[in-house]
């Protein structure tokens, strides 16, 4: 059976948020990797500190005690450098966020648009034009408002 042009429209608007949506569960899921290695090295300098303390506290001797500063400063910036992978994850998270709900107002809007639509007659050029326009509009004002949001 041959699927009507109505319904090849709706398809065609319904794969984008798919799309969407599995990218922001992947970023979300980079997010949270990040966060987990982020409270690992945290966990992992503060040993690090700890041993450092006890090594000062019982008299190690000088080279031991660079060595300890020394490891110390590399686990501060593994830490600095995680924390600036998870400002990174967490924008990608927020940029597909103002994605899908672009996709969504663009969604709701032809949905409505076809609802009008269907009472009088199959969907035309003309019509699918001015969704398009209009959706373009909508795109713009939403990523001029989240411009004004960072």
């Amino acid at each position: 059976m041959k699927e009507s042009r109505h319904h090849c429209q709706r398809r065609k608007v319904r794969e984008p948020k798919e799309y969407t949506k599995e990218n922001y569960e992947q970023a979300l899921r980079a997010c949270e990797t990040v966060a987990v290695r982020i409270k690992s090295a945290s966990d992992e300098l503060a040993a690090s500190w700890a041993a450092l303390c006890h090594e000062l506290s019982t008299g190690a001797s000088a080279t031991d005690l660079l060595r300890k500063r020394a490891w110390c400063n590399v686990l501060e910036l593994r830490l600095k450098e995680q924390a600036h992978a998870l400002e990174d994850a967490r924008q990608v998270v927020d940029r597909l966020w103002d994605d899908m709900l672009l996709a969504k107002r663009a969604r709701e809007l032809f949905n409505r648009f076809l609802k009008k639509d269907a009472d009088k007659t199959l969907v035309t050029e003309q019509g699918l034009t001015l969704l398009s326009r209009t959706a373009c509009a909508i795109a713009a004002e939403h990523r001029g408002a989240a411009q004004l949001k960072k």
